[in-house]
């Protein structure tokens, strides 16, 4: 039997900039590169939400992220909002769809998940997240960043068809245990096409923390500018460090 995928939506008002301050992303919006493009030139945007084909450890019991782990996300949520299309969407369980995945499909090591929250900030152009993911124990962790850092490097520009591709940069960081940030692009031949990818990844112990935005920018991410994730992932890995969970 699939875990609950219950989630709920918080239709709350905001500005833009209070909600880019406390994502840990300024500029929200602007700064993606969203205005005035062609509706036929949007990129898909990856799916977020729990999926009933997802692998996860289910001969394992589910692990619930403690409550005072994700206090901040409640938090958050709780900020107002302005926009009316844009709204607050959270999810628990262990079956999502695989996030920095440049080769596409599900990750061998999804198969060993055993928990997870997320709270993305959703609207018709741009999803911006946080997903903490705990998995079976800190091998299948570790593999898990590998197995990424590998399909970086193998689908460095992977070819989507139609004479599309999307091309990824990546570095690693000095967070947690280990850490890098991602980002990609669509392109035809040497043209940007609106779709962006961006975020940063970071393992401590067992347990995997992505934040991570997509959208409709035409405008590449660089390394310099994902890199401005990292100033709010450090303290999430000191507090899972001392998580005795994790």
């Amino acid at each position: 039997m699939m875990p609950n995928q219950g989630w709920r939506t918080r239709r709350v008002a905001v500005v833009a900039a209070v909600t880019a301050a406390i994502i840990g992303v300024s500029g929200v919006f602007i700064v993606l590169g969203v205005i005035n493009q062609k509706p036929s030139e949007h990129a898909t945007l990856p799916p977020i939400m729990p999926t009933a084909g997802a692998p996860y450890a289910s001969a394992e019991p589910q692990f619930h992220i403690p409550a005072s782990f994700t206090a901040a996300d409640d938090a958050r949520a709780a900020i107002p909002l302005s926009q009316p299309e844009v709204h607050w969407v959270f999810a628990d369980g262990p079956n999502f769809p695989p996030l920095v995945s440049p080769c596409g499909g599900y990750l061998p090591s999804d198969g060993a998940r055993v928990g997870a929250h997320q709270l993305a900030l959703v609207s018709p152009m741009t999803v911006k997240l946080r997903r903490v993911v705990l998995y079976r124990d800190v091998a299948s962790a570790r593999q898990a960043m590998e197995e990424r850092r590998s399909a970086l490097q193998q689908c460095a520009r992977h070819e989507d068809g139609n004479a599309m591709a999307t091309v990824w940069i990546w570095q690693p960081l000095q967070i947690g245990d280990e850490a890098m940030a991602v980002g990609s692009q669509r392109y035809r031949g040497s043209n940007s096409l609106p779709g962006h990818q961006r975020g940063v990844v970071m393992r401590q112990g067992r347990t995997l923390v992505t934040y991570f935005d997509s959208g409709q920018s035409r405008v590449p991410p660089t390394i310099a500018e994902v890199e401005h994730y990292a100033t709010v992932a450090r303290p999430v890995a000191a507090e899972l460090a001392s998580a005795p969970w994790n």
